[in-house]
């Protein structure tokens, strides 16, 4: 539950602090003064969606800060489970920052969260009823939800919904392989013939600059072979030739070197040039050999060079990159292939899929069948006390259309649910959201709250007026039965029926004043004495008298009475 409160420069509200106590807790002032922000505070704590515009024209941002005690050890290791952040003895700390220029921060139990995180649990900490919640109850899906909380079958449908979501995964799957089989079949033929003629060229890396680098020699073959015999010629077979020369020339300078030492110098290198020419002009072998051997050589390569460059033609890319290209097509192919295979494998899961779910369906079609008619005969029972004792309540089952889902089912199972009602004798039993007013959708939302708490999970529940719409008449009956759902639950209440609030445990009032010139929203947790004066005000206006303040302390005891029948159930 809610055990504290802290709010900071939100809409008119510069700071408030507020101590929240087990059972039901009422909330009073007049309208405009703030209580709607005050419960707005409270939806951020949910991790629900906030304006900037909520924040104090005096402050560049606002703070909301509350503190949790949760009692259920198991609901404890969910929520630090879901947070991935310890929680010690129970209590939860929520901060959200919000801030004009827009990065609003999150923090629980000082560790930054992201508000998706916090609107996982911050659902299960509070939740809020209001003209929201009646729009809600008037949606098939709202009433649903209702009827599976009152069955307790939350946590089997929430398994059913990830069934369900898991099937049509595989739905979607194979019906895109199943869309594109056609394509995937030309797609696949394509493939085939690029891999065999890559595969049949057999292009080694680099193979396109060696393969010009040859035609280029072969082709210049005779003028080499002339040029090479020529070089031969003059550099060892001719009289006279060069290296005959080098020597001789060594030979002569060699017999002076002792009497100058460049003359000692020339010698050496002659005998040093000499040396590497003829190294060099042994090479001259391999180009006879490289040049002169096979003669068709010349024409292989040139139709291995125009292999090339038809390839890389037709598939725009150099020789290299047609290797890759070659891996690409063999994985794409595999892919195809692998498709091809999966899709009869598919269809098989998806029917077993659906086999499954429709079991699962079936079974929460017969738990809710049963539910129904309890729900029914348990929201009548609670509309009468609510002063509705000629008004009719049926919960209306329906099994989902094939037409419109996955094998006749979506992700709550296979049923849906209309709640029908009638507020006098003779009228037929319509849709709700066709036939009630403000004030009727106000007590069948009572009513049902009623019947869900003792299988609510949520500690703390608030009521934005559900009063609204009725009269001081049956004020009294409300705030009793908000009494009995305070049994289970903290009440957190705004109300206008000064019958209501003299029947909460702890009762905050919120007041407007003017401080230097601001208009800011103040709010008192009010002492008995006070209480007596505040309900005074509420049933005579300000005109306050004696009268009326013996008439709040009245009620007030009246009240006090009550909850000393069950204040062992709170303790």
């Amino acid at each position: 539950m809610l055990v504290h409160l802290s709010v900071e420069n939100l809409g008119l509200i510069e700071r408030a602090e507020l101590e929240f106590g087990p059972g039901f807790n009422v909330i009073t002032g007049e309208t405009g003064v703030g209580k709607s922000m005050l419960l707005s505070a409270l939806s951020i704590l949910r991790g629900d969606r906030v304006r900037s515009d909520w924040i104090g024209s005096w402050a560049p941002e606002a703070l909301v800060r509350g503190l949790f005690h949760i009692q259920d050890s198991a609901r404890t290791e969910l929520f630090s489970d879901t947070l991935g952040i310890p929680i010690g003895d129970g209590e939860l700390l929520i901060e959200r920052e919000l801030r004009k220029e827009g990065r609003h921060r999150c923090r629980v139990n000082g560790y930054e969260m992201t508000v998706a995180l916090l609107r996982e649990i911050g659902s299960q900490l509070i939740e809020i009823h209001g003209q929201g919640g009646q729009l809600a109850l008037l949606r098939p899906v709202g009433q649903l939800d209702i009827l599976d909380r009152s069955a307790r079958l939350i946590a089997e449908r929430s398994s059913f919904a990830e069934a369900y979501a898991s099937a049509r995964e595989i739905e979607g799957r194979v019906e895109e392989l199943s869309r594109d089989e056609r394509g995937r079949g030309d797609r696949k033929r394509f493939l085939e013939h690029v891999v065999e003629e890559l595969d049949e060229a057999g292009i080694d890396k680099g193979e396109r600059a060696r393969v010009e680098m040859e035609l280029e020699l072969l082709e210049e073959r005779d003028a080499l072979l002339e040029l090479v015999n020529r070089v031969r010629q003059t550099f060892v077979e001719d009289e006279g030739s060069v290296l005959d020369s080098i020597g001789s020339y060594q030979r002569e300078f060699e017999a002076y070197s002792q009497l100058h030492p460049a003359i000692s110098d020339f010698a050496s290198a002659c005998a040093e040039v000499e040396v590497l020419l003829d190294d060099r002009l042994r090479g001259l072998d391999t180009i006879e050999d490289d040049v002169g051997g096979d003669p068709g050589r010349l024409g292989g390569l040139r139709d291995r060079y125009d292999l090339l460059v038809r390839l890389e033609e037709r598939y725009h890319r150099s020789s290299d990159e047609l290797l890759d290209h070659l891996e690409e097509a063999r994985e794409e192919l595999s892919l195809l292939v692998g498709s091809d295979a999966a899709l009869p494998a598919l269809r098989e899961e998806l029917d077993e899929r659906v086999e499954d779910l429709e079991e699962r369906a079936g079974l929460l079609n017969r738990q809710r069948e049963g539910a129904v008619e309890a729900l029914s005969l348990s929201v009548a029972s609670e509309l009468v006390d609510l002063g509705m004792e000629r008004a009719r309540f049926e919960a209306k089952l329906d099994r989902i259309p094939v037409t419109e889902s996955l094998g006749g089912f979506d992700e709550r199972g296979s049923d849906r649910v209309e709640f029908l009602f009638s507020a006098n004798p003779g009228e037929s039993l319509r849709p709700l959201r066709e036939v009630a007013s403000g004030g009727e959708l106000s007590r069948v939302m009572l009513a049902l709250k009623r019947v869900l708490a003792d299988s609510d999970g949520i500690a703390t529940l608030v009521f934005d007026e559900v009063d609204s719409g009725i009269g001081g008449r049956l004020g009294a009956t409300i705030g009793i039965k908000l009494q009995e759902i305070a049994r289970t639950h903290q009440i957190l209440c705004a109300t206008h029926l000064p019958q209501v609030a003299a029947l909460g445990m702890g009762h905050h009032q919120v007041l407007k004043e003017v401080i230097e010139g601001r208009t800011v929203t103040r709010i008192d947790l009010l002492s008995r004495e006070k209480r007596e004066q505040e309900i005074a005000e509420m049933l005579r206006g300000d005109e306050r008298t004696e009268r009326s303040l013996d008439e709040a302390r009245e009620m007030l005891s009246r009240g006090e009475e009550r909850l000393g029948q069950f204040e062992g159930d709170l303790a």
